[in-house]
């Protein structure tokens, strides 16, 4: 995926469109830190930071056309859990809910956005989305501790997943 609005959206909605998930967790890169920021809040901006290829911004702007200017989606993984999880691993990352927080008005947040607005557009259909949130990840984390708090992550997903879905076998 490249950092650009609109390769995004469209790389997005192909992958999505194919896999049809049932949980999609999404990541980008945070500040130049050891964290690892459980994003709440994603809105349907038109303030966002330009990214780097032309056209600049989102097209369309605001990206869902189907809500207001400004809606707010929320991350339904279960943050709580993650948390601890990654702290308890004891990985020497701060991991942290940001409910208040602002996600970015960049692509990072615009990815972030996509993942839950899918998930919302997605309840009454046949292939029910439960679970959708996005992670920033540190700018110091190196890969080996990225890829065991992502396995963490995922396993945490995975749990509540369990909770939805009884699959016979």
């Amino acid at each position: 995926l490249e950092v650009d609005y609109q390769d995004t959206s469209t790389d997005f909605w192909n992958i999505v469109n194919e896999t049809q998930p049932i949980a999609i967790i999404t990541f980008s890169r945070g500040f130049i830190d050891h964290s690892w920021e459980l994003e709440f809040n994603f809105y349907n901006r038109t303030n966002w930071y330009a990214d780097y290829l032309a056209p600049l911004l989102p097209t369309p702007n605001p990206p869902d056309e189907g809500v207001e200017n400004y809606f707010e989606r929320n991350s339904t993984l279960p943050m709580d859990e993650i948390e601890d999880a990654v702290e308890e691993a004891g990985l020497g990352l701060n991991a942290y809910i940001d409910w208040q927080g602002d996600p970015g008005h960049f692509v990072s947040e615009f990815m972030g956005y996509h993942g839950v607005w899918y998930r919302d557009i997605n309840q009454q259909s046949e292939n029910i989305c439960h679970i959708a949130g996005h992670v920033h990840v540190g700018g110091l984390v190196d890969w080996d501790i990225a890829r065991e708090a992502t396995h963490i992550t995922i396993r945490k997903v995975l749990d509540q997943l369990d909770q939805f879905d009884y699959i016979l076998g």
